[in-house]
């Protein structure tokens, strides 16, 4: 028995699949099927069984899981104290990662944070994006300080605080039908398939997630490549929910348009750290950040042109 087979159970066991445990520590699913079968054998006894599409605890899983949960935790508490130590010794100032995956304008967007930041606190400061299960691995490795998610993150040893808020967008093709609308509801986008990324929106509660649990039922399309992006959005009449900045537009292929106030519900903008103590910076950062969110989505529509989207 050893600790990789205690984190997968634990994971395994919170989610309801083998496939969220291999998502969220990097590793193929057979890795985990395999690291479980193996625990199994040597407790004498199966801890999960089938239930619908997903798992339960068996009674012996239920048994052993709290006792798991402390050991993996207490694990991690070493191990995550020791790396973040070593990584915080070898560079100076804040390293931070914006989770999302590459898009218009990010290096622009990430420069002007990093400036503002690095002249709040003092303190050289970089932001860059970062796709989730790779900046969550840098914040656990203790390479990256703090992580800055578009929808709340619900991850062990973490702690996700809500610095303010913003408003979703659509984003859409220069030949979608819904191009020359205003605002558009979700009873306009209904016909209409959104893009589904499992490992965006697989990670944490993104725009869309947030979306559809206020009531957007748009067919969803998994899409993982940027050829297939161009042709869902050209060729397929499809969208893609994200943040109503205009900045992200990109004329004249694909242009943000606003999402109706009555059902647009409001994304929480979340810093996540990890538990416990951390670098004094780290804190300030947070502090920066809970108190002047208004000042950082007021710079970033400046620099943008005018926005009225951020709140």
């Amino acid at each position: 028995m050893n600790v990789r087979q205690l984190r997968f159970f634990c994971l395994a066991a919170r989610d309801g699949t083998f496939s969220a445990a291999a998502r969220e520590e990097g590793v193929t699913v057979q890795a985990v099927s395999k690291s479980i079968h193996e625990l199994e054998e040597e407790l004498g006894g199966a801890l999960f069984a089938r239930a619908g599409k997903g798992m339960a605890l068996t009674p012996l899983g239920e048994k052993i899981l709290e006792p798991a949960r402390a050991a993996v935790m207490s694990f991690e508490s070493v191990e995550r104290a020791a790396g973040a130590g070593r990584a915080a010794e070898r560079r100076d100032g804040l390293e931070l990662a914006l989770v999302s995956p590459p898009f218009s304008k990010h290096e622009f967007i990430c420069g002007v944070i990093s400036r503002l930041a690095t002249h709040a606190l003092g303190v050289k400061t970089r932001l860059s994006v970062s796709v989730g299960a790779k900046a969550l691995a840098g914040l656990r490795a203790g390479t990256v300080d703090a992580l800055f998610t578009i929808g709340r993150l619900r991850a062990p040893q973490c702690e996700c605080t809500q610095i303010g808020s913003v408003s979703p967008g659509v984003f859409l093709g220069r030949g979608h039908p819904l191009r020359g609308k205003g605002t558009l509801s979700f009873a306009d986008l209904e016909p209409y398939p959104v893009l589904w990324s499992d490992e965006v929106d697989g990670f944490n509660e993104t725009v869309l997630v947030t979306c559809q649990r206020a009531g957007l039922s748009s067919p969803v399309v998994p899409i993982e490549t940027s050829e297939e992006v161009v042709d869902f959005l050209e060729s397929r009449n499809g969208f893609i929910m994200g943040v109503n900045l205009k900045a992200l537009s990109i004329r004249p292929f694909a242009m943000m348009h606003g999402l109706d106030p009555a059902d647009a519900p409001s994304v929480p903008v979340c810093i996540v750290t990890l538990e416990g103590s951390c670098r004094p910076e780290v804190e300030r950062l947070r502090q920066f950040v809970c108190n002047e969110f208004s000042l950082l989505a007021r710079t970033l529509g400046t620099a943008s042109g005018p926005q009225k989207d951020l709140s």
